[in-house]
């Protein structure tokens, strides 16, 4: 038989009992419909949990510190570091320890001044592995000496105060302005700063200037060429803080030791380095490997392990309730097969006698349980995507004024109850296919076993 005389007679078959199709499609579709919609839930519930944790920070960063007087954060360490496996980066972070900083403007007799910044040092390559968003101006060159280029974070125009205005009304409250007296960020339009940082030039200032102090101070100019978007896992610097190279300010503290006649330590250390890693399914091997070298470490493995072992076993949980479902959907269809060739023993005895292939007779059942598996699937999988639209519709609580809010809710929202993604959409269909395929499968093997005489003979 030609694949098209199968098709014809497929659908020829399955339409002289409508009603007994249509109930038998429609248990496909129920179960169809309860394996997409609980694996969606799963799936929505990952999506959640992977929003939150981004929120919290990068899960692929791991903060290393010193955990013991004889481990030291040193050149050495973090480039044995960088060569683990799976190791992107790792960035030391140095500041200017115990030496007083102060920083002013340059131009103009110091009038603008930081009551107090955090001075960061990081290698220059770390702005790009580390992924630190500049929101306006661009990344440091290297440095001629005379004024180095610096990044600043998003507030530190904020820090700065003006000597020439009393006490109390010398600086702009941004806090209050950002979070207002209820606590609650109310996205305003911040006033103007002081001072167009990315236009002027500072000095900073290394030791107290104070005149009774017997230190000297060294002072180095410096530009800012880039403002950080705020980003607290990546430090406080980045909202009000000054992030240098650290090769600069290794040679500033050198410089302001010489001066002052400090005795210097032959190899500095670092307080703080992070690491960044290739995938976060390889944290926590690098982890371990780095507290083997004698170091503590943190990374946000250890809320996510658990977070994601409990989603797991939700979402198991989900697609064996669907599971079940199809499975009886299932025995629909091999009730229906089996029901069919009851009723059929003598046509398959007259297709026998005339010579039809064994093979055709077991591919025209088959067939017909595939087209109840497909027919179910594809409707259980439109029912799914409106019974998702409406769950999601009316958990967000948000009002649908246009297309874009309606697309931002069923599509884009990480508070979405239900997921249903590309690849769960045409996974369904094809399962749905299968399992009426293997549903027939009996029903089919049974029919090819039927004598040719027997069933002419029979009634």
């Amino acid at each position: 038989m030609k694949i098209t005389d199968l098709i014809n007679t497929c659908i020829h078959n399955l339409f002289r009992h409508k009603s007994r199709t249509v109930l038998t499609v429609l248990g496909v579709i129920v179960g169809c419909c309860s394996v997409v919609i609980m694996i969606s839930f799963g799936i929505a519930m990952k999506i959640s949990q992977e929003s939150m944790l981004a929120e919290m920070g990068d899960l692929q960063i791991i903060s290393v510190y010193p955990s013991r007087g004889d481990t030291k954060l040193t050149d050495a360490v973090i480039n044995n570091i960088e060569e683990l496996p799976h190791v992107l980066g790792a960035n030391p972070k140095m500041d200017f320890g115990d030496i007083i900083t102060n920083i002013s403007t340059a131009d103009d007799n110091s009038r603008y001044k930081t009551q107090w910044t955090s001075i960061v040092g990081l290698k220059k390559e770390a702005i790009n592995i580390f992924d630190y968003t500049i929101a306006e101006g661009r990344a440091p060159m290297a440095s001629d000496g005379n004024i180095i280029e610096v990044l600043a974070g998003k507030y530190f125009a904020y820090n700065l105060c003006d000597t020439q205005r009393p006490e109390g009304s010398n600086t702009i409250d941004y806090w209050s302005y950002l979070y207002g007296p209820d606590g609650e960020n109310t996205d305003p339009q911040l006033p103007d700063p002081y001072v167009d940082i990315l236009n002027t030039t500072f000095q900073l200032t290394l030791g107290d200037t104070d005149s009774n102090s017997n230190d000297k101070t060294l002072t180095q100019k410096f530009k800012i060429v880039g403002i950080l978007e705020e980003d607290y896992s990546k430090g406080s610097e980045t909202s009000e803080g000054i992030i240098f190279s650290i090769d600069d300010i290794k040679k500033l503290k050198t410089k302001y030791y010489q001066l002052n006649n400090i005795a210097q330590k032959e190899q500095q250390s670092y307080n703080e380095a992070t690491v960044k890693v290739d995938d976060i399914n390889n944290v926590s091997s690098v982890q371990s490997k780095i507290e083997e070298m004698g170091f503590s470490t943190y990374s946000l493995e250890s809320i996510r392990e658990p977070m994601e072992k409990e989603v797991r076993q939700k979402q198991l949980m989900f697609a064996g309730l669907g599971i079940v479902s199809l499975f009886v959907a299932a025995l629909g269809i091999m009730n229906t097969m089996i029901m069919a060739i009851s009723e059929r023993k003598r046509e398959i005895g007259v297709m026998k006698a005339l010579g039809c292939l064994i093979s055709d007779i077991r591919a025209m059942f088959l067939m017909e349980a595939g087209f109840i598996g497909l027919a179910g699937g594809i409707a259980g999988l439109i029912i799914s995507l409106i019974v998702s639209s409406i769950i999601n519709i009316v958990s967000t609580e948000t009002e649908i004024i246009d297309i874009t809010t309606l697309y931002q809710v069923l599509f884009t929202n990480t508070d979405r109850v239900s997921v249903i993604p590309s690849w769960l959409a045409v996974s369904a269909v094809i399962f749905s296919v299968f399992v009426g395929i293997a549903s027939g499968f009996y029903p089919a093997n049974s029919a090819i076993k039927v004598s040719a005489l027997d069933a002419i003979r029979s009634e």
